[in-house]
């Protein structure tokens, strides 16, 4: 299989012919006729978000993150196109997730692959057996800081200016001539420069990274939805009373099914604190059946809110929304401790229950609280 890696950042690009099977990459000077567009997307038209999951189902992780990104990115979730990279350790799964606006993928029309420069550097790395580093790649406009563990990407930056360089530091891309003694991350052209385009082109042998096209992904879903196919025919020809079997079981596995949702709730509130999802449920479904015109004892509410939240000076509330019954708060907090207490506060006047409580990356709660307004 033939590559043409492709350094969007530096826009330069490398011809590579790779053995999946031998793990060998071989490069080509001229160019071939038949070859996979690979392209590195830059790290300056990208965000990046890092998640660690009590859990290691792929499910389970798929709908952590879907559900995170929509509360982090305050931008339309059909405006966003997303890929991340899982690393699992004991009892836990680390997320690394890249995030790119639809728009400034739609210029790149030929691509059989969309991967981010990060895992390209990541992959040379990986290609040349470093696992714990830092990498300095310098670009025309931008410096892409990364900081590498157990071949994993813990930190990634984009940076206007020379960040510390330190003994663990590799540099790459267009590096600056007055740096004495630089450690250099290699490629076998010995050009700092072209480290990111043979990034992409090992990834015909190593597929580390992500695809925002998601056509590697779909052909796998392709595959499985026909073996699962082949499967089912098989089994009916086989045994015709299956079908009675399977009748029966699909009540069973929308038991099943609630089940996980339960599980997957307090399973992603991995600091260990766990309100009753079954009083959030209840909350959730009351704000729902209500309608949404303001009341006239608005004014009222909000001066019984404002002087009850005096006394917590951790909760902090950044939406409230009021409507002929009832209020909705959204805010943080330190623990669910003081969720609960400023929710029993409020419930002296208006009865109120807690719909959410979700933790953060900065170890607070987010929450919502909805109370009856009489």
């Amino acid at each position: 299989m033939v590559i043409k890696g492709i350094d969007l950042g530096l826009q330069v690009w490398l011809f590579g012919e790779v053995n999946p099977l031998k793990k060998e990459v071989k490069l080509l000077k001229k160019e071939p006729k038949n070859y996979k567009r690979i392209y590195a997307f830059p790290a300056s038209k990208s965000t990046f978000r890092k998640y660690i999951f009590p859990f290691k189902d792929k499910n389970k992780i798929e709908k952590a993150v879907r559900t995170q990104i929509q509360l982090d990115i305050p931008i339309e979730p059909d405006q966003l196109e997303y890929g991340y990279y899982v690393h699992h350790t004991k009892g836990k799964s680390e997320v690394f997730c890249v995030i790119v606006r639809k728009e400034d993928l739609s210029s790149i029309k030929d691509a059989d692959i969309i991967d981010s420069e990060i895992f390209s550097l990541l992959r040379v790395a990986r290609y040349y057996g470093i696992k714990n580093c830092k990498i300095v790649h310098f670009l025309n406009d931008y410096i892409l800081y990364l900081q590498i563990e157990d071949e994993f990407i813990q930190q990634a930056r984009v940076l206007s200016s020379m960040p510390e360089i330190d003994d663990e530091t590799y540099l790459s891309g267009k590096i600056p001539q007055d740096i004495k003694n630089p450690k250099i991350l290699k490629n076998p052209e010995e050009n700092p420069v072209l480290n990111i385009a043979f990034g992409a082109v090992l990834r015909g042998i190593d597929d580390t990274g992500v695809d925002f096209l998601h056509k590697t992904e779909g052909k796998t879903a392709e595959r499985l939805i026909k073996g699962a196919i082949y499967l089912f025919i098989a089994v009916v020809l086989i045994n015709i009373a299956l079908f009675v079997k399977l009748f029966l079981l699909e009540k069973e596995l929308k038991a099943v099914k609630e089940k996980e949702k339960e599980v997957f709730i307090k399973g992603f509130n991995y600091t260990g604190e766990i309100f009753d999802p079954l009083e959030q449920a209840k909350g959730k479904l009351k704000a729902i059946k209500e309608g949404s015109s303001i009341s006239t004892d608005a004014v009222d509410v909000l001066s019984f809110i404002a002087k009850e939240k005096k006394s917590f000076p951790d909760i902090k509330i950044y939406r409230i929304n009021i409507t002929e019954s009832r209020f909705i708060l959204q805010g943080t907090a330190q623990d669910i401790k003081s969720v609960e207490n400023f929710k029993n506060k409020l419930s002296q006047k208006y009865p109120a229950s807690i719909d959410e409580t979700v933790s953060i990356p900065d170890g607070k709660i987010r929450f919502s609280i909805s109370g009856e307004v009489k």
